[in-house]
């Protein structure tokens, strides 16, 4: 997936509900993943390849906008299920079978290195700018240092 373009990678995966959450926390973001070069790859775990591939792409059935945004691309060829499984089952090791109901988060710097792996709810401006850090190598500060509260 990042042979060509070099994108970095924020990949969630989890229950519907887990990544409509993910999704959503995204597109409040979205500018910053613009400006950085990052996609967004959610995965529906629990569906079969039959309900994989009727989503809905038109008419009455239109997926909704937090799924259709520019830097939102969907997981395709083989091995996803196995991957995400096994990622699945290392957090689960480590974090509890909870992790099943709340999603987990990948994210890979366009050099193919996994800089995170989390549980739950998505910290997004926080995973842009650990991104940021792996390129540039400069730690960024905080932009209100008042509201850092509000980040995590």
């Amino acid at each position: 997936m990042q042979s060509m373009a070099k994108q970095h990678i924020i990949m969630v995966a989890g229950p519907g509900r887990a990544i409509r959450d993910a999704l959503r926390g995204a597109q409040l973001n979205k500018v910053n993943f613009a400006m950085t070069n990052i996609l967004v790859v959610p995965y529906e775990t629990g569906l079969d390849e039959a309900a994989r591939a009727s989503k809905p792409s038109g008419g009455f059935g239109d997926r909704p906008t937090y799924e259709t945004q520019a830097y939102v691309a969907e997981a395709v060829g083989e091995g996803w299920e196995s991957f995400i499984e096994a990622e699945m089952e290392t957090a689960a090791e480590q974090a509890g079978e909870n992790v099943r109901e709340e999603g987990i988060a990948l994210v890979i710097a366009n050099d193919g290195k996994v800089l995170r792996r989390g549980v739950g709810r998505v910290p997004w401006r926080q995973m842009v700018d650990e991104l940021e850090e792996s390129v540039t190598g400069e730690k960024k500060e905080t932009s209100i240092p008042f509201l850092e509260f509000l980040e995590g």
